[in-house]
């Protein structure tokens, strides 16, 4: 009898924590407030969480939980207003929102690290009350949400980095930020935007478009596309760049000058195209090496390649103004096929397209399409796309 006095207690204690291990293991739908509350024992969460598309109007609160070792989703929860985890440090997978349309609070005090960021038609999500910063993450997507500026992103290294149709969005400071190891992609936000990347080293890919200023005062190379579409900064420098594969300039309104002082090499297709206020390209004195085609169009009346020694694709440069073909020609290197046109009323790339008449646009809720050449590579194609899905 004796052992069973210390039996029983002992029985109930070890199935009380079963019972707890189980309720902290996923996946796990939350319909109501009373589902969220009932993880509040949780320090850690096994499996996914999701935040269902039917919850009633209102907020939904995850007290306790520090961890969650899949992701957190919620898509379509229209009536949900706020969402707060405030001891939450880490999602594994996926922090999914999408199509929360009456979402106005974001609270995560706690939150570091994520394994990707999804953020998707939120119109009224305004801003990130990331309080720590996120600083980990493999990937970020925001797109079509009410939000004015990233602060609460304080990453280091992302992969794929898409901000597109954020329509009040002016700021895009993502100061943390060394390295891009895949794609990042701004177009559509607003007229106003302004990305600054101070520090900002390398990348592999990364695209512009509508925005009225990019910062990449650090950035030393990119290993694919470099490009700038329909912007309206009036100036684009790069003062530590050195290499990059594609380079394009096309459709930037108001641009007259680009400054590449120290570039050396274009391992791609390097064009500037359709920037009716470009006069003279004369920013890139170290060029040496394009890989693959010269494309200038415009109404250019000046080009000066001191230092291009040879161009592997073909050389075409049409421009409205005239020009002095032979003077160009003496200078550089070695090319492939020579085109060099002026006085040209309608300039025409390599390809064939219109180069030289158009005007950049302001933004209207979507990108505005780009045709790109065929000749060029896929990376700049993909350049060129409205957006860019993860």
């Amino acid at each position: 009898m004796a052992f069973m006095k210390y039996l029983v207690p002992a029985l109930a204690v070890a199935g009380a924590a079963v019972a707890q291990g189980d309720s902290c293991k996923g996946p796990k739908t939350i319909e109501n407030p009373g589902d969220a509350s009932a993880l509040a024992s949780c320090t850690t969460f096994e499996g996914d969480i999701e935040i269902a598309a039917k919850v009633p109007k209102g907020p939904i609160t995850l007290e306790g939980i520090q961890e969650i070792t899949g992701s957190l989703t919620c898509k379509g929860a229209q009536n949900l207003t706020s969402l707060a985890a405030p001891d939450l440090e880490s999602i594994g997978d996926t922090f999914l929102l999408s199509g929360a349309i009456e979402l106005r609070n974001l609270q995560f005090d706690s939150l570091t690290e994520v394994g990707a960021l999804n953020f998707e038609a939120l119109p009224n999500l305004q801003q990130l009350s990331f309080t720590k910063g996120v600083s980990k993450a493999k990937n970020i997507r925001i797109s079509n949400t009410d939000l004015a500026n990233l602060k609460g992103i304080a990453l280091n290294t992302v992969g794929d980095m898409e901000i597109s149709n954020n329509l009040h969005l002016k700021e895009a400071d993502v100061a943390q930020i060394t390295n891009v190891t895949g794609f990042a992609s701004f177009s559509a936000n607003h007229e106003e935007l302004k990305i600054s990347f101070p520090n900002l080293e390398s990348a592999l890919n990364m695209t512009f478009r509508n925005v009225s200023s990019v910062e990449i005062p650090s950035l030393k190379k990119t290993q694919g596309l470099l490009g700038f579409y329909s912007n309206f900064f009036e100036e684009l420098a790069a003062p530590n760049l050195t290499s990059t594969g594609d380079l394009v300039f096309a459709d930037n309104s108001e641009l007259t000058n680009i400054s590449l002082p120290i570039l050396e090499t274009v391992k791609g297709a390097f064009q500037i195209a359709n920037n009716t206020e470009l006069k003279a390209v004369d920013g890139v004195p170290k060029l040496k090496t394009v890989y693959g085609a010269l494309d200038f169009t415009g109404s250019l009346e000046k080009v000066e390649l001191p230092g291009l020694d040879e161009v592997r694709g073909e050389f075409n440069l049409q421009t409205t103004q005239e020009f002095n073909c032979d003077a160009l020609q003496k200078e550089v290197g070695r090319v492939g096929d020579w085109v060099c046109k002026g006085k040209v009323a309608n300039p025409q790339t390599k390809d064939g397209e219109s180069g030289g008449n158009g005007k950049g646009n302001k933004p209207t809720g979507a990108a505005v399409p780009l045709n790109i050449p065929s000749g060029m590579t896929m990376m700049a194609l993909i350049g060129g796309a409205l957006g860019f899905a993860l």
